[in-house]
């Protein structure tokens, strides 16, 4: 019950006790006033009839004696009228019976009223001759009583419905501020850290604002310097720390995010001939100068069209974002010109060799790297410092294939689904499964397991994303029933489902069929993914909520989506990218990352998940930072 309607009716309570003892006081008052009136007024009529009567007493049959009591009592105020003689003789008797009309029964009962009677001795000269007895009549008295009771009753009504109503305009101007302090504590609560600028005028509403106000600051604050932490030690994480060229796994996730949306362009495999033999000639500081000089020659070469890596060692790469073939083969020359001179400054005829590789949609990563290193292997033929570009396709389909093959999953029911990726929660004696994901794969007619990522994006480009959704969703849920699972359970989703209104209103008739209770599904997308379209992700998000689901951002990392981005998205999870969970020794910068993770979670009531923590001394640093949910 709202406070408004708690002091409603404790005001209206209060009013009604108020009222019914005052009530209940002024109307045994008016009773009796009435009653002590009535008697001076029977008083007051018998003795001056008395009066009136006692010259003519001398004859007790005189007809006048009755005329006279006949015109007093027909004014109809009295009950009885009876005069008697010296003997106690009636000589007169005047009766009027008591008819209460138009006086409810309840107060009669409520409020007895007796009947007053006075007498008075009539004298004849010097003696007594008789009594006349004079009673009221009470019907008028309770007439009056009753009208005054409802004229108080109505004036009281009046008055209550007027200050009901001004007490309800006063609850609302003065309890407004609450509801605002309560959307304010919603939308902290949601990670939006707004403040009240127009402040109550109630004085202690006014310093539950403050406070909110001043706590709301601190938090957003808080999450700033968070943020900004984050965004250091993600680049140290991304970045290779002599060179400061972005790493092999910043490499990797770099090339999987290009070939899943679809984009064309070569890659680079770039080799020192014998770094070691260098270092070993010349010196480690030369030849950490000569890998500085190598990372500036990579990124001026690159000119903003891509980005330049260091792999591992005497390993380099580069992402180039173009596909015309005359640009490629005058970048590679430029590129082979720079590292000729970079030789001769070293004093070294053969330093380096390179190949390029061409990827579009229909690209596997896991066809990528040897692809890379045969295209090197052929550079490395060709002569001294010299580059190869290999143009042969690295897909295992054409696209007409694999439009075949998504066509044919669709049609025929044909992806498989396991549970895999178990998260845990260590925080208890025991280890508790808090979440895992449901993979899907697929396979050819001949029964070849395809690229799962190269699938997705290619039922993107031929539009059949949302139906390939609804087929895994609906694979997912049969399984989960009928493999009687109980714990949550992460679904991946494409942004062309994530952002169709059909797909919305398909997956809610299909949860509102399904014996699985909606708390155990979890949907999730890439966070590279979620980008392209944050606004539809958000606007997804609370849908799910709606249906008592839950929302998840995978692979995620802070230079994809800011934290100061992810209390607008009313997510329920997150899963870190798997480069943040391993290697942790390998890189200060991680311990750092995972705990400034956790304490913003904890800020945004959102949930961390790590995935693949194989080794033991990672798990128990991963362990240690507080994360929710841990996959081994």
């Amino acid at each position: 019950m709202s406070l408004s309607k708690q002091l409603l009716i404790l005001i209206s309570l209060l009013f009604l006790i108020v009222f019914s003892a005052s009530f209940v006081i002024s109307m045994g008052s008016i009773r009796d006033y009435l009653e002590v009136e009535s008697e001076i007024h029977m008083q007051d009529t018998a003795t001056s009839l008395g009066l009136s009567l006692s010259p003519h007493m001398e004859d007790e049959n005189d007809p006048i004696l009755q005329t006279m009591m006949n015109a007093i009592f027909d004014m109809g105020y009295y009950r009885e009228m009876r005069l008697e003689d010296i003997d106690g003789k009636t000589l007169v008797s005047l009766k009027n019976p008591v008819k209460m009309e138009g006086v409810p029964q309840w107060l009669i009962n409520w409020l007895p009223m007796k009947s007053a009677t006075a007498s008075s001795e009539i004298s004849s000269g010097w003696s007594i001759s008789g009594t006349l007895y004079v009673s009221s009549n009470p019907a008028y008295a309770y007439l009056k009583l009753y009208k005054q009771a409802k004229e108080t009753l109505l004036y009281s009504a009046i008055i209550f419905v007027g200050a009901f109503a001004l007490l309800m305009l006063v609850l609302r101007f003065t309890l407004q501020p609450l509801k605002a302090i309560q959307k304010q504590a919603n939308e902290i609560s949601s990670g939006q850290f707004t403040t009240i600028d127009r402040l109550p005028w109630t004085r202690e509403v006014r310093q539950v604002a403050q406070s909110m106000n001043s706590m709301s600051v601190k938090i957003g604050d808080t999450i700033t310097r968070l943020n900004q932490r984050l965004d250091s030690l993600n680049d140290n994480l991304k970045r290779d720390t002599l060179t400061r060229l972005l790493n092999q796994a910043t490499f990797t996730a770099d090339v999987k995010r290009r070939l899943s949306s679809g984009h064309t362009g070569y890659v680079s495999y770039i080799k020192f001939l014998d770094l070691a033999a260098i270092s070993k000639q010349k010196g480690n500081q030369l030849a950490d100068t000569l890998l500085k000089d190598m990372a500036r020659i990579l990124n001026n070469a690159v000119a903003g069209n891509g980005h330049a890596y260091r792999l591992y060692g005497a390993e380099f790469a580069i992402i180039y974002d173009e596909s015309d073939i005359n640009l490629i083969q005058s970048f590679a020359k430029n590129l082979q010109q720079a590292l000729t001179e970079l030789a001769e400054h070293y004093e070294v005829e053969d330093l380096v060799h390179f190949g390029l590789v061409k990827f579009d949609r229909t690209s596997e990563f896991e066809r990528l790297m040897p692809a890379l290193i045969e295209a090197y292997e052929q550079a490395r033929i060709i002569g001294h410092n010299a580059f190869f570009i290999k143009d042969d396709s690295i897909s295992s389909l054409s696209e007409q294939e694999w439009k075949a093959v998504i066509t044919h999953a669709i049609n025929r029911d044909t992806p498989e689904i396991y549970f895999t990726a178990e998260a845990y929660n260590y925080d208890g004696p025991k280890p508790v499964k808090v979440m895992q994901e449901a993979f899907s794969f697929v396979k050819d007619k001949a029964g070849k397991t395809l690229s799962v990522g190269t699938f997705f994006s290619m039922a993107q480009e031929f539009g059949l994303a949302e139906s390939v959704d609804r087929c895994i969703v609906n694979k997912v849920l049969l399984k989960m029933e009928q493999d009687h699972i109980t714990c949550p359970v992460s679904i991946n989703l494409t942004m062309d489902s994530i952002d169709s209104a059909s797909f919305h209103k398909w997956l809610e008739s299909r949860i509102e069929q399904s014996v699985i209770s909606a708390e155990l599904l979890t949907f999730s997308v890439s966070a590279y993914a979620a980008t392209k379209n944050l606004k539809a992700f958000t606007n997804f998000s609370r849908f799910v909520k709606s249906l008592g689901a839950k929302s998840l951002i995978k692979r995620y990392s802070a230079d994809i989506i800011a934290v100061d981005e992810l209390r607008h998205l009313h997510l329920d999870y997150i899963r870190l990218a798997r480069d943040l969970t391993q290697n942790i020794r390998g890189n200060a910068s991680k311990p750092d990352f995972l705990e400034i993770m956790h304490e913003v979670s904890r800020l945004l009531d959102i949930k961390v998940l790590a995935e693949a923590v194989t080794a033991d001394e990672d798990f128990n640093t991963v362990k240690q930072a507080g994360i929710y949910g841990i996959s081994r």
